[in-house]
């Protein structure tokens, strides 16, 4: 995916960046925004809110999500500022028609709802903000019109995640947008509880460490942790069905490339079926080659992120 999200013009701007500060490389800002404050962490951790948020005591704040993702990597702080009479509505509109264009998935979007969550979660009131190198911004005043958004893609070999925070203050308009850029939990084993984490939140769950030679269908033993939990999130949800899906990069000949990721898919399922003992009314294999990439296949870091087994939910 190249990453690009590229804002439609609107206001011009009334005064200049802070020193020092510049947008995300990739995605452009609102035309006619200015930066009122930006900070970056090499290496931290952020909260996503993935759902309602409720009075729970978390890290001494009284308010959090119901439902959260913690992501660790190098994490950009940007706030914006616009003119109140541009509108939220038609901010939002244009960050998220650029993103989705872009590639990114949307997974939570909160409006107009548990009106000061935002400000609680993450700049912390009296109990100080959860979300380092944020000092500077300020949320809101409690308003009932914001959008919050949690979005996900892939630039090159990393997983992507933008976090934006739409709302009023006074007489402007503040976006507060955070990117963090994390390796991907899946580059490892993957089990079954993010399995299930995985396909509540994007339909499906990817796996890099099912392992084949070259050119082969034979599935190596060093794919059996893998399998095992596979298995077991399998089993324990008996009564779904799923896809069980063969990538690969996009070397060599396509046809010979769709062969290949059917019979990896055929593999894998047939492993779990006759090792694991996975019912096999419960699985459907499927190959689409270099189809459906997570990346460019530009470098050999990229093909590596390409070439992989999902499970899909049917």
């Amino acid at each position: 995916m190249a990453l690009s999200a590229s804002l439609r013009a609107q206001d011009q701007p009334g005064t200049r960046d802070k020193n020092g500060c510049k947008d995300y490389q990739g995605i452009s800002r609102f035309q006619g925004a200015i930066i009122h404050a930006c900070s970056q962490i090499n290496y931290g951790e952020f909260y996503l809110g993935l759902g309602e948020p409720v009075e729970k005591e978390f890290k001494n704040h009284g308010q959090f999500f119901k439902k959260y993702k913690a992501v660790r990597g190098k994490i950009y702080n940007i706030q914006y500022l616009l003119p109140q009479e541009t509108g939220i509505l038609k901010v939002y509109e244009n960050y998220n028609n650029a993103l989705t264009n872009a590639g990114f998935n949307l997974l939570y979007k909160e409006q107009n709802k548990n009106t000061c969550f935002y400000r609680e979660d993450y700049y912390g009131g009296d109990s100080g903000p959860l979300l380092k190198g944020v000092d500077d911004f300020y949320g809101n005043k409690c308003d009932r019109n914001y959008y919050y958004l949690v979005y996900k893609g892939v630039k090159d070999s990393l997983d992507l995640y933008v976090v934006l925070f739409i709302g009023t203050d006074g007489d402007e308009i503040i976006v507060n947008q955070h990117v963090i850029e994390t390796k991907p939990v899946e580059l490892g084993l993957v089990n079954a509880e993010n399995i299930a984490q995985n396909i509540a939140l994007t339909g499906h769950s990817i796996f890099y460490d099912i392992h084949f030679d070259t050119g082969s269908a034979e599935i190596k033993a060093t794919s059996d942790n893998q399998l095992k939990e596979i298995a077991k999130y399998l089993k324990d949800n008996p009564d779904k069905k799923f896809y069980i899906v063969g990538h690969t990069d996009n070397t060599g000949d396509f046809q010979t490339n769709m062969t290949l990721s059917l019979n990896r898919a055929k593999a894998v399922v047939n492993k779990l079926v006759s090792d694991y003992g996975v019912d096999a009314s419960q699985l459907e294999a499927h190959g689409v080659a270099d189809m459906c990439p997570i990346t460019n296949n530009l470098t050999d870091g990229n093909k590596a992120r390409n070439r992989r087994v999902e499970i899909v939910a049917r």
